[in-house]
């Protein structure tokens, strides 16, 4: 079986509400802001969740959360 992220998949409409009431907004993957010289880079492990970026187009505020993965 695989597995696959529902957020990355677009299969997730809805972020998180921010502190301040406003929907945040997904902005994609962690690993996406990471560059090919980051020390996370030749990494292997697993993880239950993928963990992803939110950020609130108020204020301004960002939300790392891990977005279980499901198998398909």
């Amino acid at each position: 079986m695989h597995t696959i992220c529902p957020a990355c998949s677009g299969l997730i409409r809805k972020g998180p509400r921010c502190t301040c009431g406003e929907e945040m907004i997904d902005s994609g993957p962690v690993t996406d802001y990471l560059g090919p010289y980051s020390p996370y880079d030749n990494c292997c492990f697993e993880s239950p969740g993928c963990t992803h970026l939110f950020t609130c187009p108020a204020c301004g505020n960002d939300l790392r959360l891990a977005v279980r993965q499901e198998q398909i």
